[in-house]
């Protein structure tokens, strides 16, 4: 049977990079990860959560368009690249951002996306999930080069340490380990898929914000963040800290008109945290997800030096928790 919609993507766990010739590594990519059925003159492209993203992307039809007749399922990440071919999640905000054509449209002559594809699902009526790793990268590198919007990555058997190294020197996020016989598991996490990370940085949940001072007076001054606690009875709310630094004026905007309308009169977090009487603290529930890059973990449990990255609109705020260190 045809695949209607594109299958939701299977998910790594966060870890340090493995040993063996049983795993194949590649490059991990900053952008949002997109899901996709492409060609056969129908394009259809969904975010992680399920959300239809083909407006924000018109590029995408130009990959739907070079497939012809040819009825594909894909998997991989919308990227916006800078000057020196490096994703920048900062730099894809407004493309991520932007709800309609029109907008996308207008936003796409100052900030161009390439579609990253890592991976394939299905090629017409025949699903691909099945097949080993390693056989899914043949069929797709068979099937598709390099375009003018849109990747298809080079990946490695072996030699993960090698390439982390790379990638630290390069200043990129980091890599992914992907077992060569492993299968696709859509909606899943697995074991078998590791994302190993230069810099610490993971997505938070948005609990609150203190009220701005100086020349933020009028806005935002920090956000209240968390984490989801999967082994506490219904899933508290865990807090982490505060995060002020790394908004531009847009984001805060941005920001601002997704938190206002969620107000809630008590504290999302569990248990409350201790909090400075001399800020405004307002809460809100817990469903926006941003991405915070910082240098560790406090003993107490929030994160240190934390810097905003950017919003996440394709995440779901239930299944975010605290990543091994």
């Amino acid at each position: 049977m045809p695949l209607l919609l594109p299958p939701r993507p299977m998910k790594a766990v966060a870890g340090e990079v493995p040993d063996g010739e049983e795993w194949a590594f590649e490059v991990k990519w900053d952008g949002m990860r997109v899901t996709s059925l492409l060609g056969g003159g129908e394009d259809v492209a969904r975010s992680s959560n399920g959300i239809d993203v083909l407006a924000r992307f018109p590029e995408l039809h130009l990959l739907g368009e070079h497939l012809g007749d040819h009825k594909v399922a894909l998997d991989g990440e919308v990227v916006a690249l800078d000057d020196t071919g490096r994703s920048d999640f900062a730099r894809l905000q407004p493309r991520m951002q932007a709800t309609s054509a029109r907008a996308a449209t207008r936003h796409s002559t100052e900030v161009a996306v390439n579609y990253v594809v890592f991976d394939l699902l299905a090629v017409g009526d025949l699903p691909t999930i099945d097949l080993p790793y390693l056989e899914r990268r043949r069929l797709l590198t068979d099937l598709l080069e390099d375009g003018p919007n849109w990747l298809v990555p080079a990946h490695r058997v072996g030699g993960g340490a090698d390439l982390f190294a790379a990638a630290a020197r390069a200043g990129l996020e980091g890599i992914m380990a992907k077992r060569i016989d492993s299968p696709y598991l859509p909606d899943r996490r697995s074991q078998s898929w590791r994302k190993c990370k230069v810099k610490r940085r993971q997505e938070f949940v948005v609990g609150g914000w203190t009220n701005g001072e100086g020349a933020r007076s009028s806005t935002l001054g920090a956000l209240h963040i968390g984490y989801h606690d999967p082994a506490a009875p219904g899933r508290p709310l865990r807090y982490a800290g505060k995060v002020g630094s790394g908004f531009s004026d847009a984001v805060l905007e941005d920001l601002r008109s997704r938190l206002e309308p969620i107000r809630i009169a008590g504290c999302p977090f569990e248990p409350v945290p201790p909090l400075e009487r001399k800020s405004t603290h307002t809460w809100v529930e817990p469903t926006v997800v941003v991405e915070v890059e910082f240098s560790n973990w406090t003993e107490v449990g929030s994160v240190r030096h934390p810097v905003l990255v950017g919003v996440h609109l394709d995440k779901d705020s239930r299944q975010v928790t605290r990543e091994p260190i």
